[in-house]
């Protein structure tokens, strides 16, 4: 009976021991402690001002979303101008131009949308000039879009779409101040004549919230549009999450819209992205 009770005893304490063995054993390197590397006797001077630092940061490696949220931006009144940008380059006042025009600010809107994590693409349609090619009216814009943006839809998804504008307002109706600086005001537009009328128009009224909690009334609110004389659907029926948005009136300066377009960059990441994510 002594026997057996030294055997069983022996047995178990060789079960005991037999992990803290193997993990010593250089095949098993789940359990092995890695092998400390000596201490690298290099100093590393932290950067003592901004372009120093700034130095340092470009040699990083940038982080890789698995999952980013894509954004598209089309122009289909693609040369929407600003007078004071035309003024400055023509001398002349107009609220239309074939190169200084709303879509002059594609390079400034995907770098502010790319800084707020937004990966960010432009469909490059000069829609106005593709009308004038083929002799069609302003009324039409939509439509010549559509095929565009329909075909790059089928090779292409997006979590949002925004079509800008910019409004025919004047500038007392199109700015707001905060903090000391000027803003261009936004509109959000909703075509109401569609299946997808109400995700649209969930989508803009949470954009439009975030807005102005970054900017207090930066947002002038969704418009939904339906009847007579209006598109009514402005080609979100081919995607949810599409809206116009307005950026500014006439009268708006290029410092003005400049800074929208940055508080509009981040409260898509506010809205969309950061909650979502978390």
């Amino acid at each position: 009976m002594l026997k057996k009770l030294q055997w069983s005893f022996g047995l178990l304490l060789f079960f005991f021991v037999l992990p803290v063995i193997a993990g010593q054993l250089p095949f098993n390197k789940q359990a092995s402690t890695p092998t400390q590397q000596p201490e690298d006797k290099q100093v590393v001077f932290a950067a003592t001002n901004l372009a120093e630092q700034n130095a340092l940061e470009e040699t990083k490696e940038p982080e890789v979303d698995a999952d980013p949220f894509k954004v598209l931006v089309l122009f289909t009144h693609s040369h929407e101008a600003y007078e004071p940008m035309v003024k400055a380059v023509s001398g002349k006042v107009a609220t239309s131009h074939e190169t200084v025009n709303i879509m002059g600010f594609k390079d400034k809107i995907v770098n502010h949308f790319n800084v707020n994590g937004l990966t960010t693409n432009v469909l490059d349609v000069d829609v106005m000039k593709e009308l004038k090619l083929e002799g069609k009216g302003y009324h039409e814009s939509y439509n010549v879009m559509r095929p565009h943006l329909s075909k790059h839809l089928e090779t292409n998804n997006y979590d949002l779409i925004l079509d800008l504008h910019r409004d025919a307002l004047k500038h007392e109706l199109t700015t707001v101040g905060y903090n000391g600086e000027n803003y261009a005001k936004i509109a959000i537009v909703v075509g109401a004549e569609h299946a997808n009328f109400r995700w649209n128009t969930a989508y803009a009224e949470s954009l439009s919230s975030t807005l102005n909690a970054i900017v207090p009334k930066i947002s002038k609110g969704v418009i939904s549009k339906s009847g007579d004389g209006v598109d009514g659907r402005y080609n979100q029926d081919l995607a949810k999450q599409m809206m116009i948005v307005e950026i500014g009136g006439i009268g708006n300066t290029e410092e003005e819209v400049n800074r929208t377009i940055a508080v509009l960059g981040k409260a898509i990441a506010k809205a969309f992205v950061n909650d979502t994510k978390k």
